[in-house]
């Protein structure tokens, strides 16, 4: 061992300043690779993930913290949707007898203004996605004013109620125009929410 340690410190001597330099860093290299390569290496790939992950970490802080603050905002806007809902549940009757009642109002409505029925035809029902319509036929013998209020009735209704068409014409020629009396053709269109069960596929 100790010749062979002696023959390469010969050996070393006897090269020239160049080879011994490249002799010096191939050990340098080789010295501090090793450690690289175990230790270092691995840590600093490590640290790397864990510095993506903390930068993530921090816009996610960052998106959440404005969401925080537009909490009050979306609170705000989801009370007003609540109330256009309730508002919208109170202005379509939820059932088929719900809107029966509502048709008799309409005749209760027109004895109350003194408006006489001709005509009350309602139609079959329409479904549709999320609610149904009815058309209803009018026919109604009255006064201008008797019928002027009666449709004004009609429209203050808490209930979603449409207009579709109004024609007026005099009930005979030979009245005086002060107490002349019209007939009034309609067509109304009335709402309501399907039930839960009539939305199921």
């Amino acid at each position: 061992m100790r010749m062979n340690r002696q023959k390469l410190i010969s050996w070393v001597e006897v090269q020239s300043p160049a080879h011994k330099l490249g002799m010096v860093i191939l050990l340098l290299i080789f010295t501090a690779g090793i450690p690289w390569y175990f230790f270092l290496g691995p840590n600093l790939t490590e640290i790397n993930k864990l510095k993506s992950d903390l930068e993530s970490l921090e816009l996610d802080i960052l998106r959440f913290s404005r969401q925080a603050a537009l909490g009050p905002e979306f609170e705000q806007k989801a009370g007003q949707m609540e109330r256009e809902l309730h508002l919208a549940r109170t202005l379509l009757p939820s059932d088929t007898h719900a809107l029966e009642r509502l048709l008799a109002s309409f005749e209760r409505l027109g004895n109350e203004k003194g408006v006489r029925f001709l005509l009350f035809q309602p139609g079959s029902e329409q479904i549709n996605e999320f609610y149904a319509t009815r058309n209803v036929q009018l026919r109604l013998e009255g006064r201008f004013h008797h019928l002027i209020a009666y449709f004004d009735a009609l429209a203050r209704l808490d209930r979603l109620v449409s207009l579709e068409s109004l024609r007026l014409q005099p009930a005979g020629r030979d009245q005086d125009v002060r107490d002349r009396v019209l007939i009034a053709e309609s067509r109304l269109v009335v709402y309501r929410a399907l039930t839960p069960e009539e939305q199921k596929p």
